[in-house]
């Protein structure tokens, strides 16, 4: 080939790859720091300038012989080669140094192995200490709103604000861009604590980022070493699980316990299990029903999800919802009830039966649009009678967010369906929920009922719950009666609607339609008597 066709080849590669080297090393300088930055516009002038002289000689001065022309490809070719030996030169500094800690995000490369160096270290020698690992649950939503190097950067300055607020303390710490690492000497759980509680009141302070006040979210994990401790990954999942425990309770902090490690991997195995639960159709529906106070006869169903296993186990329902709540994956399963619902609401009345169902909804749903869009395309489609379904809300789902639940059961309600507060009375606010919101009707939570023939307070409790819900227009129902003393005395009260054990246990579809059937019959002949 001629030396002159191939300078151009080369010449024309040359081009796509500077401005393809630009453009990579500019997405990734742009998450290191300024100095990191500057090294790396340095190098891409110095390409560019070698670049451009490369092309000026070959066009104002051509080429003589073949050893020129070769020796410019060499330098051409060199200068590219200088350029990628660099780049990976500057990859190593930002991985290991530590000159510019306020920026550099990459620090956890770094620290990872040297916290667990520093825990290792101390269990060989037997020393005596605590660690205090701090994550940052709303880092995610913080990432979005800047980048992850503003992130890495807010958490940073936090980090160093902390070690002036503690430098008296001795405390070892290590940071990444989301979590921090703190090693102290004391096994004292109320000094470790109050350690923990300081942390926290340092972490939360607003922080000014581009012109606005930041605030971190601190759940903080502690755990004491032991003698049977034997390595830095053991006593860091402990405080990983310490931590884990703290967010799920909702609570600022708490501390490893041995009965935690059992839950986790119970908790994991139930999680692993409900990915596929779905689709391979494992969950089943059974239903409670909820009768008339004055005449026994049936007003309805409450719709209990159940997941039977192979062994004929269950696994109960407040180990999996809680778990499927924290895991997002409640939507799904809301979703799936209330499609097996108008398919079963479907063959009831194929039976002449018209039942009112009850459907429980989780915070979640309430949060976005999903089972909205499914229940409308129900009723749309002509696959559920809003009038056949009544939606149990708990107090806690509503306060969490009452503006957004009050959008999302207005728009429900507006759609037809009814709405119940489910577990009245259990919150801190019911009254003021009444206030805001519209309901119709009212669950009075059953702890309250069955400690009604212990104690008056909570008589008193029921009594005036039920005067209140028909003072506001609702129907009320009394859950978890196991006798029929209570039933009539609830009755007595005015409660419209009963449910319980004394009614019936919660049965499988095909059992509670026979169920049924057998009390229309009953019914009947009753009239006829």
């Amino acid at each position: 080939m001629d030396i002159n066709v191939l300078f151009k080849m080369l010449t024309v590669l040359n081009f796509l790859a500077l401005f393809g080297s630009i453009f990579f090393m500019y997405k990734m300088g742009k998450l290191g720091s300024k100095t990191l930055r500057t090294y790396l516009s340095i190098i891409t002038v110095a390409y560019v300038v070698g670049f451009l002289y490369s092309e000026y000689y070959f066009i104002n001065h051509g080429f003589f012989n073949e050893s020129d022309s070769f020796a410019l490809i060499v330098v051409t070719v060199s200068i590219q080669m200088l350029v990628i030996v660099l780049y990976v030169i500057t990859q190593f500094i930002r991985y290991f140094s530590q000159e510019d800690e306020k920026n550099n995000i990459f620090e956890s490369k770094y620290n990872n192995a040297t916290y667990k160096k520093a825990i290792l270290s101390k269990i060989e020698l037997g020393t005596p200490f605590n660690i205090i690992k701090v994550k940052i649950i709303n880092h995610r939503k913080l990432i979005d709103v800047s980048s992850e190097s503003q992130f890495s950067k807010m958490l940073s300055f936090s980090v160093l604000e902390l070690k002036k607020t503690l430098k008296d303390s001795h405390l070892e710490f290590y940071h990444d861009s989301r979590e921090i690492i703190i090693i102290g000497y004391s096994t004292d759980r109320e000094e470790i604590k109050r350690l923990a509680y300081m942390v926290y009141e340092a972490l939360i302070l607003p922080i000014e980022m581009k012109k606005q006040n930041i605030l971190l979210q601190p759940v903080i994990g502690c755990a004491i070493s032991s003698s049977d401790v034997e390595s830095s990954e053991v006593l860091l999942k402990q405080v990983d699980i310490a931590c884990y425990k703290a967010k799920k309770l909702g609570v600022i902090l708490d501390f490893y316990r041995s009965t935690y490690s059992e839950s986790i991997y119970e908790e994991a195995y139930i999680l692993n299990r409900l990915i596929n639960a779905i689709p391979n159709n494992e969950f089943k529906l059974f239903y409670q029903p909820i009768v008339n106070s004055i005449d026994q006869t049936v007003h309805g169903y409450e719709a209990l999800i159940r997941w039977p296993q192979s062994d004929g186990s269950m696994i109960p329902p407040d180990k999996f919802i809680s778990i499927a709540e924290t895991n997002n994956y409640i939507k799904g399963i809301t979703q799936w009830v209330v499609k097996q619902v108008s398919h079963d609401i479907a063959a009831f009345k194929r039976e002449n039966i018209h039942p009112l169902v009850h459907v429980n909804v989780s915070t979640l749903d309430l949060h976005d649009e999903d089972l909205y869009k499914v229940l409308f395309t129900l009723v749309t489609n002509k696959q559920l009678e809003p009038s056949d379904v009544i939606l149990e809300v708990t107090e806690s789902a509503l306060m969490s967010d009452v503006d957004t639940a009050y959008l999302m059961l207005s728009k429900l309600s507006e759609l037809g369906f009814y709405i119940s507060i489910d577990d009245f009375g259990t919150g801190y606010s019911s009254l003021s929920l009444l206030r805001v919101l519209s309901f119709n009707q009212i669950k009075i939570d059953q702890s309250f009922i069955r400690n009604m023939a212990i104690g008056n307070s909570d008589y008193a409790i029921v009594a005036s719950t039920i005067y209140l819900a028909h003072s506001l227009g609702c129907n009320v129902v009394a859950e978890g009666v196991e006798n029929f003393d209570l039933f009539d005395e609830l009755k007595d009260l005015g409660c419209d609607y009963i449910q319980g054990y004394c009614i019936s246990k919660p049965k499988e579809f095909t059992e509670i339609l026979h169920w049924s059937l057998k009390q229309v019959e009953m019914n009947k002949q009753t009239a006829i008597a």
